[in-house]
């Protein structure tokens, strides 16, 4: 072997390693789980994700009556799968909160009235009023 083909040739191996490198991270690692959501007559809306393998799990919010419910989905064989219920609230006091275990830098109290000391405070709530986020 030439000293002139060695760069070549350790440019190779290293771009084949590289390359079999990442297909093995890629094929070694889990599948990101990706929430998918439906609305059925603008009352309700589901959302699924995966849980961990063979398990999903769904909610339903009913728009009207600010209830959640939640779901637990097996996959497997035809003995194997099936759908478990595993609770329901009504959520109408739980979105009306500022805070609750919110561990942010800066509560939301404070936050409003930063907006409030430069004075944005009346478009902000003219947005919450609107239904505006």
């Amino acid at each position: 072997m030439s000293p002139r083909h060695l760069p070549l040739e350790i440019l190779a191996a290293a771009l084949l390693g590289a390359v079999l490198g990442a297909v093995l991270v890629r094929w070694g690692l889990p599948l990101p789980a990706h929430a998918q959501s439906a609305d059925s007559g603008h009352r309700y809306v589901a959302v699924a994700g995966e849980y961990m393998t063979g398990v999903s799990i769904l909610y339903v919010l009913d728009q009207k009556t600010q209830h959640l419910a939640a779901y637990e989905a097996h996959g497997g064989g035809a003995n194997a799968r099936e759908v478990v219920f595993i609770g329901a609230r009504d959520i109408s006091l739980d979105t009306q909160l500022d805070g609750f275990n919110d561990e942010s830098e800066i509560s939301a109290v404070q936050l409003r009235k930063e907006f409030e000391k430069r004075g944005l405070a009346p478009a902000l709530e003219a947005a919450v009023e609107s239904g505006e986020d």
